[in-house]
């Protein structure tokens, strides 16, 4: 992957945890896959403005961001802004991809973005797949930095 150009987030994407703080474990799994379905999975494909690449929505990232690890209200919510999340998101690395991947995965892309949660500004790991073909999918989980 060629070095990636100087950026800097001017765009810092909101979301509010009201509506999810009430629900359970379950109802959340269940609320985050889908509105990920609804609004996110082979519908929208989103340009990442840091490297220019074009990350498509999966099954893989709505069995992922609904019932991967843990659920806390701040995480609940990022569903909502998603997208915002990884258009306005910085390049930080890449991740080798592990051995229980899918033959068709070759590593991932970890980004970081600043994100406004009840007005607070918060910095969120991002991950995304690049698989064979010169794919990328958000398929991975979003966890505080």
């Amino acid at each position: 992957m060629k070095k990636a150009k100087k950026y800097k987030q001017t765009i810092i994407p909101e979301v509010h945890t009201d509506e999810w703080e009430t629900l359970s474990v379950y109802e959340s799994r269940q609320k985050i896959f889908d509105y990920y379905c609804k609004h996110y999975k082979g519908k929208k494909n989103v340009i990442n403005q840091h490297l220019g690449i074009c990350v498509k929505f999966n099954q893989r990232g709505a069995r992922k961001s609904s019932f991967g690890t843990g659920i806390y209200p701040k995480k609940k919510c990022l569903v909502e802004i998603l997208d915002k999340m990884i258009e306005y998101a910085k390049y930080s690395n890449w991740g080798e991809r592990k051995t229980t991947d899918p033959i068709d995965v070759i590593g991932y892309l970890n980004f970081k973005v600043k994100v406004k949660i009840d007005k607070k500004t918060e910095f969120i790991h991002l991950v995304i797949q690049v698989t064979n073909g010169g794919k990328f999918h958000y398929v991975q989980e979003i966890n505080r930095w």
